[in-house]
């Protein structure tokens, strides 16, 4: 840092031999004028001038403006009036008055051998003409001043310490007496540390004539440490502003030695950001806003503002440092004018800093209209606008009450209500429309966005409902489906709706050997059919159909259960019998199941039947048993039944022949026997058995084998009901009585059923089931075209299986569907990928407009409505903020003031007093010093050069709450870094496009770098430049300069990247007239000047003279610019703000009409050189950047060559390159060949455009003009209206107000009809052909 410091230090001191400040050795005649040469013009010796300048006259006559008689009065008057162009000029620029006489001169070497011949006082005069004669004026804002740089250079060099005092001596108290003023000079300079020799020449009344030495020659000729005055007087631009920076450059080495210096514009050695704080830490003072965005009620704008300014202001105000690269006609000064106006309405102190008198005018001219004036100061001239800022703290001072009074007699409350109501709705409505602009854009959903959904997709066309599939086909990875699909499609209409293997199983895996397999498959499938339709006649004359095959697995079963159940002859005869009754299966079967199971739990239990009695003596037995139970009851009956019983002796007796006794439990015994057999009885006489008692049975087991073999045969008739085979195979089952033949038939049956179910399987296994059945439909025809078509088209049919297998199961389904939806219609593959594309597109925008509502905003009044309310609610809180800031800076002036005890007011008491008195006026720095509270509450805006700011405010960081640099690309880093320091914040305006920083009259001191590495900053030369190393970068994009297009598009095509946009008025672009006239002449270059061309100009501006236009002539180098002004004032040619001024020092001004001189044509002997002057320095096309891009209306370009003269090809640099091509551009633009061209599409990546769609369907509509969609033209070329669309400049907005409100604002006030048509609007009238 501290490297940096030193270097920038040295720049700004310049003690070097080029500073004429410290070694004048000539006398340009532009800045300087030797004043003996005035000796005896008006009859009195050059000497008279210095005393008369000692005695402070107001007017010093030095000669008459002309005499024809005397050649030397002639000539000295053409001196001093290019020397009053230069002080006029250079206070145009930068408001600074460098004119001084001075005297004596001091002459010698410095101890360490630097030579020096400069004035030692300097007397600051003006000069102009006055009755007829040139007179210098002494200025009463400026003083008698020593030459700081002389003072510095001594200091330096001579390694002594100058004191402060003697630096900032006035000379005003020195007696008015020539000679007592040299004698009070003289015991001065011996109380100071110069060491001059004070020699006796100097106390003699005259002049010498200025000695025009050498650097080299006073090396020779004096000696080191030796220094003489001499009585040399010399009227000359002797800059001093930058001495004033020396004593910030010492604050700020002190601070960086001490480690506690921040500077955000630097970076450090480990290449962090000094200053490299969060915004909190930047402006701990500053209200909290919210992080990411910032609410409207937080900004005042009383200007309007296009949305890259709105930007800038809502980065400053949410506490960052930015660079604002703002090219020509952007807005510049409106951003700094709402900047000011919106942080001094919040309390804030705000500092513009500017080199250029002009841009610091224009934004106070600016803030006057505003009426904001009381408010700010604008120095131009430390020394000389004291007066004028005294004046104005004292008006204030005095107006305190009014302003107390003026706010009161306002509603404040309903003020603030009103604005705060306004913010909050643009912000509520503008929240919509960025909601609406990402819902329209936002490719999260489906990986397109829902405007090029609209663009791609028809609502009238024909669709199919993809809503259960939609979200599985995202269209960032739909390219894979598309072309499978593709493919699919092609084979699939290739092989066409007819075609006998268009249902099929998949073919992905087979190969030739699996072709071969099904051949031959299909080729026997014939001769196998015909073989078993012989079989099956065989055995009933029922014809065959394919319903006979089309369930074997249960048919075997069937029959293999038959034969299980049917195992015996009496099986098969109990069978044969129950087929008799068949329709009583059912209930049989299931009687014979419930029979058996009885009999089996019997057995389970231990169980038996009665064995012994024959049926029929069943009941009585039971009678006789039942008696003989009872008796046996209790012990005497049964003693009395055993003795005496009836029964007992056929009790016994069945009891023993079932092997038991008479006992009372052998009786309980019996009794369940013998109701076993009489159920059993009863079930073997149940009608749904149907059989004879079986012989030989007695036994329980010997029930048990028989009624099983009934269960068998009522299951096997049971298992013949199988359609279509129940009849046959009854019939078979009741026409063979012999068994051993009906078991052979049903194996037979069996076996030709297993033969299908293997020619099925073996079918199945390339057949789909569509295909098999007709197969048995069609043997030979449809086994020959399958067989046909196969050998045809098998490899079609792999890959198109292949493809197949690629989809998922998803994508199967809608493939599909696709093909059930298109099967009716002639089949083409674009047709259907069509459907699918626009049924995908329709399903992804029914779900996005659900998720979106506001989608549909476009389709009702809603948008209309939103539009409505912010273009309104701008342009009334911008009225509101005007009000808002005035009664803010108003109110600051009054609040916390302080009374005495007698109710008198203290507060400005002391201040008022300082900045109204008469006699012994404080310096503002003092006043600042001393009153900076109460000086900053009255006045929050203050304007200044570099050099004043260091002049008048104390070197104290942050004492300004916000620094704004205006035109910084022209302002030296080390101009700018003292106030920097001074600001809490800061924007740094410029363009980086245009003129570096330079000044002819001043000479900056250039150090060798002989480091291989130096740091960035003693690399660049402009403020521009070095803030932009480290701070956030903004452009700003309206052009409001410019009335007609072809003014500015050169520009905006070689410079700015098409990235401006103008905004003509409708009436205007329809008006034939050219912006730029290219005026051919056959002039000669001849002293680097070109007389044609500057006759040529006066002419042209005589003719101007009574169009109320604003003029400036442009011209290519120094020499043609004096000879315009000369011819200008020998003529005394006027025109309204006339200026002549050259491509160096243009920059900043602009006027309607603007006239180029080129200058450059063959010399006398008709030899043209390719010299270029500026132009063919390293960005030189910088300055011709700044030349063309003055006019507001209209520009001539006067010159001597036609484009192809040039011969540029050679050229090293881009200056030449470019003023060829502008000239080929300015001559198409005058014959009325420039036609305008659409803005480039940016970073806008969606093909689908509304404006193409637009401009097929009705052509009358066309892009043409670079700030609408679409232009519409009358037949004879005229513009009509504009078109406005959601397409790639509203996606490039970087805010919803762009689009919605400031285009719309300007396109009514432009008076362009226009129309804003959106993607869903067209999407949802697709088949309408007229917008």
């Amino acid at each position: 840092m501290n490297k940096i410091l030193k270097a920038y230090l040295k720049r700004l001191t310049n003690l070097s031999s080029r500073n004429k400040s410290l070694l004048l050795s000539s006398l340009p005649a532009e800045q300087f004028l030797d004043l003996h040469e005035t000796d005896f013009l008006l009859s009195k010796s050059s000497f008279e001038v210095i005393t008369q300048l000692i005695q402070r006259k107001s007017r010093i006559p030095l000669c008459d403006m002309q005499d024809p008689r005397y050649d030397r009065v002639n000539e000295l008057s053409r001196k001093l009036r290019k020397i009053a162009r230069t002080e006029q000029f250079i206070e145009e620029e930068r408001g600074a008055r460098d004119l001084y006489v001075g005297y004596p001169f001091v002459r010698g070497k410095f101890s360490d051998g630097s030579v020096v011949h400069a004035p030692l006082l300097f007397f600051p005069v003006t000069l102009r003409l006055d009755r007829e004669q040139w007179c210098l004026f002494g200025r009463d804002d400026a003083e008698i001043s020593l030459n700081r740089s002389f003072a510095l250079a001594y200091a330096h060099f001579n390694e002594v310490k100058v004191p402060d005092e003697i630096l900032e001596k006035s000379f005003e108290d020195f007696p008015r007496d020539p000679l007592e003023f040299r004698t009070a000079l003289y015991e001065w300079l011996k109380e100071t540390p110069f060491r001059i020799n004070f020699n006796q020449k100097l106390f003699e009344d005259t002049l010498l004539p200025f000695d025009k030495v050498k650097s080299s020659d006073l090396q020779l000729l004096e000696k080191n440490g030796e220094l003489k005055l001499y009585p040399e007087l010399i009227l000359g631009i002797f800059p001093q502003a930058g001495s004033y920076l020396v004593p910030d450059y010492h604050h700020l080495l002190r601070e960086a030695e001490q480690g506690v210096l921040k500077m955000p514009l630097f970076l450090v050695e480990n290449e962090q950001v000094v200053d490299a704080v969060e915004a909190s830490e930047v402006n701990p003072e500053a209200e909290p806003l919210p992080q990411n965005t910032l609410k409207e009620e937080h900004i005042l704008t009383p200007l309007p503002a296009d949305v890259s300014q709105e930007q800038v202001i809502r980065l400053v105000r949410q506490g960052q440092s930015v660079v604002v690269q703002g090219p020509p006609g952007t807005g510049k000064s409106q951003l700094i004018c709402n900047l000011m106006a919106d942080f001094a309405a919040h309390g804030k102190r705000v500092l513009l800093v500017c080199q250029k008198r002009a841009a610091l005018d224009v934004v106070h001219h600016r803030l006057h209209e505003l009426g904001m004036a009381p408010f700010v100061a604008l120095i131009h001239d430390f020394k000389n606008d004291r007066s004028g800022l005294f004046r104005q703290l004292a008006a204030h001072i005095e107006k305190v009450d009014e302003y107390r009074k003026e706010n009161y007699s306002l509603d404040a409350v309903f003020l603030d209500r009103e604005f705060t109501r306004e913010s909050r709705l643009i912000d509520q409505v503008v929240h919509e429309l960025e909601l609406f602009r990402a819902a329209l854009f936002d490719e999260s959903e489906c990986g397109i966005s829902v405007k090029e959904l609209y663009l791609s997709s028809d609502p009238t066309e024909p669709d199919c409902n993809l809503r259960p599939y939609y979200r599985s086909f995202p269209f960032s990875s739909l390219d894979g489906f598309r072309r499978n699909l593709r493919s699919y499609c092609t084979y699939a209409y290739r092989l066409g709706p007819e075609h006998s293997w268009l249902q099929r199983l998949s073919f992905a895996n087979y190969h030739l050997p699996d072709l071969q397999r099904m051949e031959t498959e299909l080729r026997q499938f014939f001769p196998f059919f015909q073989e078993q339709i012989r079989q099956f006649g065989a055995w009933t004359s029922v014809a065959f159909h394919p319903d006979f095959i089309q369930n074997i697995p249960e048919c075997t079963e069937r029959i293999e259960d038959v034969l299980s159940d049917i195992a015996d002859f009496e099986t098969f005869t109990l069978f044969q019998n129950f087929l008799q009754d068949e329709p009583q299966a059912p209930a049989r079967l299931a009687f014979a199941r419930q029979v058996v199971q009885s009999i089996e739990g019997w057995i389970a239990d231990g169980s038996a039947i009665e064995e012994s009695l024959p049926a029929n003596e069943l009941p009585v037995f039971r009678a006789q048993l039942a008696k003989a139970i009872e008796a046996n009851a209790s012990a005497v009956s049964g003693t009395f039944w055993k003795w005496f019983g009836k029964e007992k002796a056929t009790v016994t007796r069945v009891a023993n022949a079932n092997g038991l006794g008479t006992t009372p439990e052998e009786l309980h015994q019996l009794n369940i026997r013998l109701k076993n057999r009489m159920e059993l009885e009863q079930w073997l006489q149940n009608q749904l058995l149907r059989a004879t008692r079986p012989a030989h049975t007695n036994t329980l087991s010997e029930y048990q084998g028989y009624l099983k073999k009934v269960e068998r045969a009522a299951d096997a008739v049971l298992r013949l009901r199988l359609k279509p085979w129940q009849s046959i195979l009854t019939n078979i089952s009741l026409e063979n009585t012999d068994f051993g033949k009906f078991t052979n038939t049903f194996q037979e049956i069996y076996q030709w059923l297993l033969a299908w179910q293997q020619k099925r399987e073996k079918q199945l296994s390339f057949l789909a089931t569509p295909q098999w059945d007709s197969l048995l439909e069609e043997p030979l025809e449809f086994s020959e075209k399958l067989r046909h078509e196969l050998t045809q088209d098998f490899d079609s049919l792999v890959e198109m299986d292949k493809i197949t297998l690629q989809f998922s199961s998803v994508e199967q389904s809608v493939v599909a569907l696709l093909m059930e939806h298109a099967a009716g219609e002639t089949a083409q593959t674009e047709n259907l990928l069509q459907l699918f594309e626009n049924s995908l597109r329709l399903a992804w925008i029914e779900h996005i407009e659900a998720k979106h509502p506001l989608l549909r905003a476009v389709s009702s009044l809603k948008m209309e409505h939103w539009e409505e309310q912010l273009q309104a609610g701008i342009g009334r809180k911008q009225t509101l903020s005007r009000d808002t800031t005035l009664m803010q800076l108003r109110e600051a002036t009054y609040q916390g003031l302080e009374n005495n005890r007698l109710g008198n007011r203290t507060t400005y008491r002391e201040l008022y007093h300082q900045v109204t008195k008469k006699r012994k006026l404080w310096p503002i720095r003092k006043v600042l010093e001393g009153f900076s509270d109460e000086v900053f509450r009255l006045i929050p805006c203050w304007m200044a050069s570099p050099e004043a700011v260091s002049t008048l405010f104390p070197m104290q960081s942050n004492l300004f709450d916000l620094v704004i640099f205006d035109e910084a690309s022209q302002c030296y880093a080390e101009y700018g870094l003292p106030a920097v320091y001074r600001g809490r914040q800061l924007v740094v305006t410029g363009d980086s496009k245009q003129l570096p920083p330079g000044d002819l009259y001043k000479v900056r001191f250039e150090e060798n770098q002989a480091e291989d590495e130096n740091p960035v900053a003693l690399e660049i030369d402009s403020l521009l430049d070095l803030a932009a190393q480290s701070l956030v970068q903004q452009q700003l994009t309206g052009h409001y300069r410019s009335s007609s297009l072809d003014l500015i598009d050169f520009s905006n095509r070689h410079f700015y990247k098409n990235t401006l946009r103008l905004l003509p008025d409708f009436h205007q672009i329809n008006d034939a007239e050219p912006g730029i006239h290219y005026l051919h002449v056959e002039g000669v270059w001849e002293k680097n000047t070109n007389l044609a061309e500057a006759r040529q100009i006066v002419t042209l501006l005589t003719e101007l003279s009574g169009q109320a236009l604003s003029v400036g002539v442009v011209t290519f180098n120094f020499h043609q610019q004096q000879l315009i002004q000369d011819i200008l004032d020998q003529e005394n040619v006027q025109a309204p703000e006339l200026f002549v001024k050259n491509i160096e020092n243009v920059q900043g001004d602009e006027r309607d009409v603007i006239i180029f001189s080129l200058g450059y044509a063959p010399d006398p002997n008709g030899r043209l050189v390719m010299q270029f002057g500026s132009l063919n320095t390293q960005g030189g096309e910088n300055r011709l950047n700044v030349a063309i891009t003055r006019a507001r209306r209209k520009v001539y370009v006067v010159t001597s060559l036609w484009p192809e003269q040039l011969q540029t090809d050679q050229t090293a640099n881009e200056g030449p390159k470019l003023l060829k091509a502008y000239l080929s551009y300015a001559r198409e633009v005058s014959e009325g060949r420039y036609r305008p061209q659409p803005a480039p599409m940016g970073n806008y990546r969606s093909k689908a455009l509304l404006k193409d769609l637009i401009s097929v369907r009705q052509p009358e509509y066309q892009p043409e003009l670079p700030f609408a969609d679409l232009t519409r033209q009358s037949a004879d070329g005229r513009y009509e209206a504009l078109l406005l669309t959601d397409d790639d400049l509203y996606y490039g907005s970087t805010s919803a107000k762009e689009p919605h409100a400031y285009l719309p604002l300007i396109l009514k006030k432009k008076n362009w009809p226009f129309l804003r048509l959106y993607s869903r609007e067209f999407w949802r009238n697709a088949n309408k052909k007229d917008l």
